[in-house]
């Protein structure tokens, strides 16, 4: 049997959750940011503003529920986070979830390492229990993310939008989102603008391709938070490519190879968004 499509008044409004998720996190970031700085009166001292800015992270999520529960009530939040239960997509959609991007993350430091001077992108020394500590905490904050972006505000987006203006409006806020938190953990300082700017476009043909495996498997909130979760891991604790700004720029470009192929698949698809329970 079809399932019903979800009218647009079912679905809060997803410019409302914009507002309310930045002005969350960016009440948390901030001031950790000011005292990193060293601005002003307010000292958090490192180990601490660490575990606080994840709070910052988890805001989109926290604010996907409340405006779920205000204009669905319950029933409307359990529906939400039924979709983390859908995984019977097909193999196809698992494998552009999580072997498309370590591809192309190998591949940038591979060709990385073959165009320049530079010292190659290699793996880094882990142990298990480092790994293990570094699952739990990406998982944290994937999961404060998605259930946000993913599973709110793209939905919200496809019942008023195309998927291409819906992926656009949601890459580019979903990037200056992030601002605060990147001069929190020094990427202006450290890496300087061209870095800083590559962090931002980094993320709008993240999703992109994000939009198209969601909207052909079923909606599945799980597909983005395994998606999300496999990229970090990899690059955050395994192989790092992002860390300079030499293979972060080779990694962009074959995002946008990849993003012009997405773009174009996804001006022939019309959707319409539904409650997904199984």
């Amino acid at each position: 049997m079809k399932k019903p499509s979800i009218r647009s008044s079912q679905l809060p409004n997803p410019f409302r959750f914009f507002l309310l998720t930045i002005v969350l996190s960016w009440l948390i970031w901030i001031p950790l940011t000011l005292s990193h700085l060293n601005i002003g009166p307010l000292k958090i001292s490192e180990s601490l503003s660490s575990i606080i800015r994840l709070l910052g992270v988890m805001m989109p999520m926290v604010s996907a529920l409340l405006l779920t529960v205000i204009s669905e009530g319950r029933l409307g939040v359990m529906s939400l986070l039924s979709r983390l239960k859908i995984w019977r997509v097909g193999w196809r959609w698992w494998i552009a979830v999580v072997v498309v991007y370590p591809i192309l993350l190998i591949s940038a430091g591979v060709l990385y390492t073959l165009l320049s001077n530079q010292p190659p992108i290699s793996l880094l020394p882990i142990t298990a229990m480092l790994l293990l500590a570094n699952v739990i905490f990406l998982a944290i904050a994937t999961l404060g993310e998605e259930i946000g972006w993913r599973g709110l505000a793209l939905p919200a987006l496809l019942q008023r939008y195309s998927p291409i203006k819906a992926s656009a409006i949601l890459g580019v806020v979903w990037a200056t989102w992030h601002i605060p938190f990147w001069v929190l953990i020094d990427t202006l300082s450290l890496y300087g603008v061209g870095y800083f700017v590559l962090n931002y476009i980094f993320i709008v043909p993240t999703t992109f391709y994000i939009t198209w495996f969601f909207i052909n498997s079923r909606e599945s909130l799980l597909l983005p938070v395994v998606f999300h979760l496999v990229f970090n891991i990899i690059n955050v604790a395994i192989y790092p490519v992002t860390s300079t700004t030499g293979s972060f720029a080779v990694f962009v470009g074959l995002q946008l190879v990849l993003m012009c192929a997405i773009v174009w698949k996804l001006g022939k698809k019309q959707v319409r968004v539904r409650h997904a329970t199984d």
